[in-house]
């Protein structure tokens, strides 16, 4: 490392060279107190240098590293990068210190709550008085004067909302590539990373937008729904055909002739659960009410609804359908 610092000094580093050392030089602290050192080392040395104030980089060398043999002669030059240059390098690191300070100050100043649900179901009240119910690993956060100067919140997973109406804060909420406002109302929203957002309106108005494309917002009334694609350039409207959308928290399921690569799905959104199923269960269609039951139940009733078929749980939250073929 002497002789790098000894070839910074002497100006004979390439450009590629000296970028490089430069930009170890502000994040490696043991090799900015060398170089100090080094400094002070030519300094003392060129100050009994002649007068026109140059130095002798060999006599400079020899200071910083009498342990190290110099295979060619370095002559003496007037250096490019005085003691000058590599004090304002160094302010440069101070600077850049100090900016990183300022900034973790101003991070620290914002002052955010975050509710999370871990692998549960959790029900929270905001500050507004606005009910909220957490889907399992699922967050909110938001800044200190939420409810009185603000209702703007970041949600990352599955929420259910019951929004306290007030015109003068409107209820924002901001997910990956979309954002909604509300004034009060009633709906669901999922947003998962890396899956499409989807908004379901129980009652009231929602206003749903894509913030990556300048495509206009749309507004969801009561029975409707839209879904953002996971890139969040595709924005679709339509009425909410599938009702079982809020049995992960209500835990009512009802299938009615629901296929039953369908129904599974309903099942998997509700108790965080995959399923498998054989071909011989294609074609099966499902009957089935399920509500307030857990998983353990739920599964009871499907084997009730079909006993030829063989339930199995081959691992954590992996479950296996298999059973005779279904004709229906």
């Amino acid at each position: 490392m002497e002789e790098i610092i000894a070839k910074y000094l002497a100006d004979e580093m390439s450009q590629v060279e000296r970028k490089e050392f430069e930009k170890e030089l502000l994040s490696d602290e043991q090799l900015q107190e060398e170089l100090q050192e080094s400094t002070m080392a030519i300094e003392l040395g060129s100050s009994k240098n002649d007068d026109n104030n140059s130095f002798d980089v060999e006599s400079a060398w020899l200071k910083t590293s009498k342990r190290i043999t110099i295979e060619k002669t370095i002559t003496p030059v007037q250096p490019k990068y005085s003691f000058l240059k590599i004090a304002a390098t160094l302010l440069i690191i101070a600077a850049l210190g100090y900016l990183a300070l300022q900034q973790t100050e101003v991070f620290q100043n914002e002052q955010f709550e975050v509710l999370s649900s871990d692998n549960t179901v959790k029900e929270f009240e905001l500050p507004d008085g606005s009910q909220l119910i957490l889907n399992a690993n699922s967050e909110i956060s938001f800044k200190d004067g939420f409810g009185e100067e603000h209702r703007t919140l970041t949600l990352i997973g599955g929420a259910n909302f019951d929004v306290e109406r007030n015109e003068s804060l409107p209820f924002v909420i901001i997910t990956n590539n979309s954002e909604l406002e509300v004034l009060g109302t009633s709906f669901e929203v999922m947003a998962y990373d890396n899956f499409p957002v989807e908004v379901n309106v129980s009652s009231g108005t929602v206003r749903f937008k894509a913030t990556k494309t300048k495509s206009e917002p749309v507004v969801l009334e009561a029975g409707y729904m839209a879904r953002l694609s996971a890139d969040g350039t595709q924005l679709q409207r339509g009425k909410i055909q599938n009702e079982n959308y809020a049995a992960w928290w209500t835990r009512k399921l009802i299938f009615e002739g629901t296929p039953l690569n369908e129904a599974i799905k309903d099942l998997s959104k509700t108790y965080w659960v995959e399923f498998e199923v054989s071909e011989n269960l294609q074609n099966c269609t499902l009957d089935m009410n399920v509500d307030g039951a857990t998983l353990e139940q739920a599964l009871d009733i499907l084997q009730a609804t079909y006993p030829s078929m063989t339930i199995t749980t081959d691992k954590e939250n992996h479950i296996k359908l298999d059973g005779k073929i279904c004709n229906n």
